[in-house]
C-alpha cells in the first residue's frame, strides 16, 4: 500500500530535450535512434527524481513521444484508414500526429479545461480493434531495469470513446464491447508482467455532472476489468472537477482504488461516504498551477477526509498529472527571489507530496524536511500579504 502517489509526470524534459530531439528527427538531421535514446534518458531521470524524493507509486506509460490519446489509439488498433498503408510503425505514428505529403494529420483539441491539446481518435462503423501492448511492456521492463516497480497508466475506455470522433456519423459507443474486450486482453497481459501490478486508469470524463448512460458504461467497464486478474490492482482516477456520481458507481465495482481531485473538486468530499472499503487516492497537491502548496492547509484537509476514510486507506497524491506544469525551478535563475519562493514546479511538487504525507501520518521529519516546512509557511504567509499581489 503506497503512502503517496504521483498521477503522472512531465515528459518534455527540464530543458526541452524531447522537443529538440523530435524536431531534429523531423527535419532529417538526426535518426530516430537519437529520439529513442533521449526518451530513455528522460524516463530514467524522471523515475529517479520521483524515487529520490520518496514517491512510492511512480508511473510508467505516462511518457509519450507525442500524446497519450494517440498512444491509446495505437494500443487498441484504432488506426484511421488513410494511415493503414504505412507499414513502418514509427513513421505511421508521426504521420497520424503531424500528417505527411499525402495525408492530413488527425485533429487536435484541448484536453478538458487545460491548455494541453490531445490527438482526437477517429472511429467508423467498420473499425476493428486489436491489442498492441508493445509500448507498455517495454516501458515496464525499462522501469524495472532502472530499479523502479512502476504502476502503469492508461486512458480509460469510456473516456477514450467519448473523446473520439465519428468519421461516418456512426455511434462511437457502439464500439464499447469490442474496446472493452481489448482492454481485458491488456489487463491479462499486464498480469503476467509481475507478481502484483497497480494499473491507473484515467477516466476524467466523469469529472463534473455525467449522464446515467455513461455511468452505466463506467460500471460495466470496471466490473469487467477489475475481475480479469486478481494480481492487478486497478485505480480509477478522475481530475479537474468533482466526480461524486462516478465515485458512487465505482464503489460498487471490484476496483482497488478511486482517485479524486480535492483541489479543483472540493465537492468530492461528498463522495467519501460512498467509497466503502475502497482506497482513496487523494489529489491534494495541484497538478495544474505553479504556486507553492499551503502544506498546513492541505494537512488539515486530509485530517477532515480521515474522519470518513481510515487513514491507512488514504494515499496522498497530485490532483492530476504534473504534465501541466514546468519540470523544475532549477533553471529559473533570472526570477526575483521572493516570487521564486512562491513557486513549485513538477520536481518541487514531489517534495510537497512526500512532506504532506509524512505530516498527515505524524511521521518524524528530517532536519531538512522541518526546514522545508518552515520555509513553506513563511513563503505562503508572505504571498498572502504581499503588496505585489494585493492592492487595496
Amino acid at each position: 500500500m503506497p503512502k503517496n502517489y504521483v498521477t503522472g509526470f512531465p515528459r518534455i524534459g527540464e530543458q526541452r530535450e524531447l522537443k529538440h530531439a523530435l524536431e531534429a528527427y523531423w527535419s532529417g538531421s538526426e535518426s530516430f535512434e537519437t529520439v529513442a535514446a533521449t526518451a530513455r534518458r528522460l524516463k530514467v531521470r524522471h523515475w529517479e527524481y520521483q524515487k529520490e524524493a520518496g514517491i512510492e507509486a511512480i508511473s510508467c506509460n505516462d511518457f509519450s513521444l507525442y500524446d497519450t490519446m494517440l498512444d491509446t489509439a495505437v494500443m487498441v488498433g484504432a488506426i484511421p484508414h488513410r494511415f493503414r498503408s504505412i507499414t513502418d510503425e514509427t513513421q505511421r505514428y508521426f504521420a497520424m500526429a503531424r500528417g505527411d505529403k499525402e495525408r492530413v494529420a488527425m485533429e487536435m483539441t484541448k484536453w478538458f479545461n487545460t491548455n494541453y491539446h490531445y490527438i482526437v481518435p477517429e472511429l467508423g462503423r467498420d473499425d476493428r480493434f486489436a491489442l498492441n501492448a508493445k509500448k507498455i511492456a517495454f516501458e515496464y521492463r525499462e522501469a524495472k531495469e532502472a530499479g523502479i516497480t512502476p504502476k502503469i497508466n492508461l486512458v480509460g475506455p469510456v473516456t477514450f470513446l467519448a473523446l473520439s470522433k465519428s468519421v461516418d456519423g456512426s455511434d462511437r459507443f457502439a464500439h464499447f464491447s469490442a474496446l472493452l474486450r481489448v482492454y481485458g486482453e491488456l489487463i491479462a497481459m499486464i498480469a503476467r508482467l509481475d507478481e502484483t501490478v497497480i494499473v491507473q486508469i484515467d477516466e476524467p470524463l466523469f469529472a463534473g455532472d455525467t449522464d446515467a448512460a455513461l455511468l452505466s458504461l463506467l460500471k460495466s467497464a470496471y466490473d469487467t476489468l477489475a475481475s480479469v486478474a486478481p494480481n492487478v490492482r486497478i485505480a480509477v482516477v478522475t481530475y479537474f472537477d468533482h466526480a461524486v456520481e462516478a465515485a458512487k458507481v465505482l464503489s460498487q465495482t471490484p476496483v482497488w482504488a478511486v482517485g479524486l481531485d480535492f483541489v479543483h473538486g472540493r465537492e468530492n468530499l461528498k463522495a467519501l461516504e460512498h467509497l466503502g472499503e475502497k482506497t482513496l487516492i487523494a489529489g491534494v497537491v495541484d497538478g495544474r498551477n505553479v504556486w507553492l502548496n499551503p502544506i498546513d492547509e492541505t494537512v488539515k484537509l486530509l485530517e477532515g477526509i480521515a474522519r470518513q476514510i481510515p487513514r491507512e486507506r488514504i494515499v496522498v497524491s497530485s490532483s492530476s498529472s504534473l504534465l501541466h506544469v514546468p519540470c523544475t525551478l532549477r533553471y529559473e535563475t533570472g526570477l526575483d527571489d521572493e516570487i521564486r519562493s512562491w513557486l513549485s514546479y513538477a520536481v518541487e511538487k514531489l517534495d510537497e507530496i512526500v512532506l504532506i504525507s509524512k505530516c498527515f501520518r505524524g511521521e518524524t521529519l528530517t532536519e531538512a524536511e522541518s526546514e522545508a516546512l518552515e520555509a513553506n509557511r513563511r513563503a505562503n504567509a508572505a504571498r498572502r500579504s504581499s503588496r505585489r499581489i494585493h492592492d487595496a
